[in-house]
């Protein structure tokens, strides 16, 4: 391999062929009758297991290639920003992720794609809130905010310090993460970014000095008068 071969490379290599040696070991058990009962069932289990896990990891893998072809999302109409964002917490558990809404957040509204908008909001969530080596999670308030003279709603909170351990941060949208948090292929970050441009909005990251590095997104507000 080339020395000028992404790093990112050599990790999908190993991450894609990780599921398959529990595979393995498990179809050469229940082909030779090693186990019966509760075990089999937990061997099925485990083949289940790993191949949702790789199934989500080439789902990642479509979604970039997507993105990057400009077909990733279906504008469907407008969406109601606060169930989106709190239906996304319901299913991931809350994950330890406060909401506060400024004047008029709760009933702002945009034009968009609700499951790609909720993937995106899991990514925010899931930055902001990422566990440490120990296993800690960080409190995290994330706030809602509406700028009706300039037609934009604002999403922002603290990045997780465990974030700024995985890689450089000026490379967080901008390549595949080698070093990527969670069980992913490191791609999440790219197609948070892409769903929010495709959206006609942007998804940063700021310095505020003194309170660390902030996660910041921009939606454009739906004007229902133009509809």
């Amino acid at each position: 391999m080339s020395n000028s071969t992404p790093a990112w490379m050599g990790k999908w290599a190993h991450d894609l062929r990780e599921p398959l040696s529990p595979i393995q070991s498990a179809l050469y058990l229940l082909r030779h009758g090693a186990s019966e009962g509760a075990e089999r069932d937990d061997l099925f289990e485990l083949i289940d297991r790993q191949i949702r896990r790789l199934v989500s990891m080439i789902d990642e893998v479509n979604d970039w290639v997507r993105a990057d072809q400009g077909r990733l999302l279906h504008i469907r109409g407008p969406v109601d920003l606060m169930l989106i964002i709190e239906g996304t917490l319901s299913v991931a558990g809350g994950g330890g992720i406060q909401i506060e809404y400024g004047e008029g957040a709760e009933h702002a509204r945009v034009l968009g794609d609700a499951p790609r908008l909720a993937s995106l909001f899991s990514t925010m969530f899931w930055l902001m809130s990422s566990p440490a080596a120990d296993g800690s999670r960080p409190d995290a308030l994330a706030t809602v905010s509406v700028d009706r003279a300039g037609g934009v709603i604002h999403l922002e909170g603290a990045l997780s310090p465990a974030v700024a351990g995985h890689g450089p941060l000026e490379t967080l949208f901008a390549q595949p993460q080698p070093a990527s948090l969670g069980d992913g292929m490191g791609l999440r970050a790219l197609i948070a970014l892409a769903i929010a441009r495709g959206h006609g909005g942007d998804l940063a990251i700021r310095d505020d000095g003194p309170t660390g590095q902030r996660l910041h997104l921009t939606l454009p507000l739906h004007d229902e008068s133009t509809t």
